[in-house]
């Protein structure tokens, strides 16, 4: 593969990853709320998600999801109502202030990272509009794997660098003395989106 070819699918890669969405605020708020190794686990556990469905597109099997409209709409359904808890459970929460000690026994920040990947509909979209630009049948398992590996581990990457941002460089008091309002924001934003995205999941149902 030509260096010209990697260099493109890395900017894509990090354009994707650098999008805002539901994914950006609740890392955000795991580091402010929980600390900094929340962040990082948040960010470890979203980027897993985004290998797999990275590995989904290369295999063809985006075609079979997106084609399928049962099987997409139940992820969407998920998405949604995953997104619609993690939001009430933020406005709810926002007046808290927990501990690391708390953070290690009540939050599984791997397994909430993760989640908030896997079951948004809009990344398989993604990848499957951006892998289709890419992938050929003659490419190897290497370049495969690569593929996969450049996307997840720039996804990481991104939201570590984030996490780092946001508990350093003089704004960790700053946000710490404004966790409600984060809270409450980050809150909203995901009840908004799993509203839209519910809508549009029963939508063919409906109407």
């Amino acid at each position: 593969m030509s260096n010209w070819f990697w260099l493109q699918f890395t900017v894509i890669c990090i354009v994707g990853a650098m999008s805002p969405g539901p994914s950006l605020s609740v890392i955000i708020r795991n580091s402010i709320k929980y600390g900094r190794s929340s962040g990082f686990l948040s960010s470890i556990g979203h980027a897993t998600g985004i290998g797999i469905y990275a590995a989904i597109s290369i295999s063809g099997l985006q075609f079979i999801l997106i084609n399928n409209v049962i099987i997409f709409h139940v992820i969407q359904f998920c998405g949604s109502i995953f997104l619609l808890i993690l939001g009430i459970m933020f406005l709810r929460n926002s007046a808290q202030k927990l501990s690391a000690e708390d953070d290690q026994k009540n939050i599984n920040s791997f397994v909430q990272g993760f989640a908030i990947s896997i079951l948004n509909p809009k990344i398989l979209i993604w990848f499957t509009a951006i892998f289709s630009q890419f992938i050929e049948v003659s490419y190897t398992s290497f370049t495969k794997f690569m593929m996969v590996f450049i996307a997840s581990s720039i996804d990481g990457i991104w939201y570590i660098i984030v996490t780092i941002i946001v508990t350093g460089f003089g704004l960790k008091q700053f946000l710490e003395n404004n966790t409600k309002t984060i809270q409450n924001i980050s809150g909203y934003v995901l009840i908004f989106v799993s509203v839209f995205i519910l809508y549009g999941s029963l939508k063919p149902y409906l109407f």
